[in-house]
């Protein structure tokens, strides 16, 4: 009986959160990456095999491990062999080939930016840019912003090749954890317009998504450019599926005796060939020896329906996570362990985390830790009266692990909280309430809490950083009672607080003085990046802007975030229209700090 109440529950909690469209980020969009409808499943894909990019940035949590992510130990070069001259057709008429002068899958009318968001900005600096942003990305909301830029239809840069500027994009969108949209974009060139860099990048991507088929129609250009052992194994793999199995066999053979992949990678592959078409080939996948993940192990192994040992993935970056919740082969259980760790990356929005905790409770043998959090998500939504909602989302809160598991948390209750009517009764959970909306932009909902809570508290902090229109500005003694209250390192919450109300300009100019004075900080300190970063705010650059932003955001977590970039951060979204995303980073950073 409990379990049907349950399930109910939380199906109309998915419901709820459809139909409740809650204005986020002051009427400028949903949380996600784009608006409304870009986050649903893609479909179907159609048959298509990859390799991955020789000068590996790092992982987004900052290890080398995203060597072990793009390495290419096993494969094989065959040095000083004569190649043969690479002939391409178009298959279609010119007047259908796509433009590589503005490539994205998103335009400014449908909430990307704007085609001339980098100005004449050489396409030099800008690549070098994207490819030195190696992370992890301390902010949530920034990885929002910069995913949403990345995929916008903009000009291409002077002086960088369409597919190459395409490939970089796609790349970093990878590092970020954004899977489906890093394939999506890679999609939107040509075939016969790939270079050999978006060559490799697009092999990454399909694996990442474990999708073997999509690499097919790429796959011979692929050998003679990237003249590399995977490449030349999906011919073995892409002919499967294409149920020729006879040619399936001799590449696959031939593959072995010249070890264009080895050990497990080979015996993946071997897998893959025998789940096509015909294929009747039956392979054991031992995992006792292997070391370290990659992408042919992560996408093969997808492909076929294995789950690696969670060891493999021990030196992985962060970006992982995102990958996994968006493989459609697993199920929404599997996919639920990785939900909180892609919620922090920005991956899910508040929405697919409901609709996905929703879908557990189809599963009977999902683990009862899982059916616990939708069980108690559900009750979040649909119990019956405040106090119930409130104390389901607490339990939330306090049984999830700190870090991404307990931002993750915040954002599965986002629109549970906006529910709540603001009452002196909820004031003790006031401060995670409102930091919850705001993970889903949902600024107006946590503004009306203003008289609810307690000058110098987090809920007010957060309120008068975030939200929208004017507000009262912060005076010294509410900012010397946040301070007293902060139990941060040095007061570096109390510094980003500081910051962002500054470069918000919702701060007494005295009272700001005397603060700066306190804390033993100057938060306009210049570097090369802050005057890089506010010239191109002067020059009206949101796309730089944001890429500038971001990039100065690398850091495992806000607490080693400096005051003065979140300033110039702050103040320089807000210069280039970008407000509502300024207050939300800036509130962010006080709540994780």
């Amino acid at each position: 009986m409990t379990d049907k109440i349950s399930k109910s529950g939380l199906l109309l909690a998915s419901a709820l959160v459809l139909v409740f469209s809650l204005p986020a980020l002051g009427q400028q969009g949903p949380e996600s990456l784009l608006p409304e409808g870009f986050g649903d499943p893609p479909p179907p894909p159609l048959p298509q095999v990859g390799r991955p990019a020789p000068n590996a940035a790092k992982s987004p949590d900052g290890t080398t491990a995203a060597a072990p992510l793009t390495g290419d130990e096993n494969a094989t070069e065959e040095e000083g062999e004569e190649k043969p001259e690479l002939v391409i057709r178009f298959d279609v008429p010119p007047s259908a080939r796509k433009s590589l002068d503005d490539i994205g899958i998103l335009s400014q009318a449908s909430g990307g930016f704007p085609a001339d968001s980098y100005g004449t900005l050489d396409g030099a600096f800008l690549s070098q840019i994207l490819e030195r942003t190696s992370g992890p990305i301390a902010s949530r909301w920034a990885t929002i912003m910069a995913r949403r830029l990345l995929a916008s239809r903009t000009n291409t840069p002077d002086g960088v090749k369409g597919a190459d500027w395409t490939a970089e994009r796609a790349w970093l969108l990878l590092r970020m954890g954004d899977s489906v949209v890093a394939r999506n974009l890679v999609q939107q060139v040509d075939g016969a317009a790939y270079t050999k860099r978006l060559h490799e990048v697009a092999m990454q991507a399909y694996l990442a998504n474990g999708d073997l088929a999509g690499m097919c129609p790429l796959t011979e250009s692929g050998v003679r450019l990237v003249n590399n052992g995977r490449w030349k194994m999906t011919r073995a793999i892409c002919a499967s599926l294409a149920g020729e199995q006879g040619s399936a066999m001799a590449f696959i053979n031939q593959g072995r005796y010249q070890g264009w992949v080895r050990g497990v990678d080979y015996f993946l592959a071997e897998k893959a060939v025998g789940a096509g078409i015909n294929g009747r080939r039956s392979v054991k996948i031992e995992w006792e020896n292997v070391e370290g993940m990659n992408p042919w192990r992560f996408g093969l192994s997808a492909a076929v329906g294995l789950e690696p040992p969670e060891s493999l993935f021990a030196d992985t970056g962060r970006q992982v996570d995102g990958w996994r919740v968006q493989l459609p082969m697993f199920t929404p259980t599997i996919r639920a362990q990785y939900a909180p760790g892609a919620a922090a990356l920005g991956i899910l929005s508040n929405r697919n985390m409901v609709d996905l905790y929703a879908q557990v409770l189809d599963d009977p043998d999902a683990p009862d830790a899982v059916r616990s959090r939708a069980e108690s998500l559900g009750y979040a939504y649909t119990a019956s009266g405040a106090d119930a909602k409130v104390a389901a989302m607490t339990s939330l809160w306090t049984t999830a692990a700190a870090g991404a598991d307990y931002q993750g948390s915040l954002v599965m209750t986002a629109r549970a909280a906006a529910l709540i009517t603001p009452s002196d009764d909820h004031q003790a959970e006031a401060d995670r309430l409102i930091a919850s909306m705001l993970t889903a932009g949902l600024d107006r909902f946590a503004a009306r809490w203003i008289d609810v809570v307690a000058d110098g508290s987090l809920g007010w902090a957060l309120v008068t950083l975030a939200a929208p229109g004017r507000v009262t500005a912060a005076d010294y003694g509410s900012l010397d009672d946040f301070f007293e209250n902060d139990g941060s390192t040095d007061g570096h919450k109390s510094r980003l607080l500081l910051a962002g109300l500054s470069g918000l300009g919702r701060i007494e100019t005295d009272a700001g003085t005397d603060f700066a004075g306190d804390l033993k900080i100057n938060i306009f300190r210049q570097t090369a990046w802050s005057k890089a970063i506010a010239a191109a705010a002067k020059r009206g650059e949101q796309g730089t802007v944001a890429l500038m932003a971001m990039a100065a955001l690398q850091a495992p977590s806000w607490s080693l975030v400096p005051a003065n970039h979140l300033y110039y951060i702050v103040r320089s979204l807000r210069q280039v229209g970008l407000e509502a995303e300024a207050r939300m980073i800036a509130a962010e950073a006080v709540t994780f700090a």
